[in-house]
């Protein structure tokens, strides 16, 4: 329960961040217990959609089922988003990464912290309206 309530709290926060830059935005709480394809949050700024799968970890590594990732990139294709890996890490905030970016080992799809903060953007790129 505690490691949901921490999930569940990272993805106010990234919703927060992205309402308080314009941005239209919801929420699909559980979504990755629904019988459909959705996406953490959805957020909408001038016909801009941006689909984010949130993960908020302490771990070296983060891995991320291959199932999850081609859920997030059907949906994209169908809504016509953009689709994004979200990954908070404690003490040095949020990194996006696009699904290409995370390493296929057959089951999931992983990336270390190291190589994360090294190739992702910043909320603030993510958010910016030049993107």
């Amino acid at each position: 329960m505690v490691y949901h309530s921490k999930g569940a709290n990272a993805e106010r926060e990234l919703m927060h961040l992205f309402f308080d830059r314009g941005f239209s935005v919801v929420r699909i709480a559980g979504s990755g217990t629904s019988p459909l394809p959705a996406p953490d949050i959805i957020a909408i700024k001038n016909k801009r959609i941006v689909s984010v799968e949130c993960k908020a970890r302490k771990a070296k590594n983060l891995a991320i089922s291959v199932g999850q990732i081609g859920e997030l990139r059907d949906w994209a294709k169908k809504a016509g988003s953009e689709p994004w890996v979200a990954w908070k890490i404690p003490r040095k905030g949020w990194f996006f990464l696009k699904p290409e970016q995370l390493k296929n080992t057959g089951k999931f799809f992983t990336i270390n912290q190291k190589h994360a903060m090294k190739t992702g953007v910043l909320f603030e790129v993510v958010a910016g309206d030049g993107f």
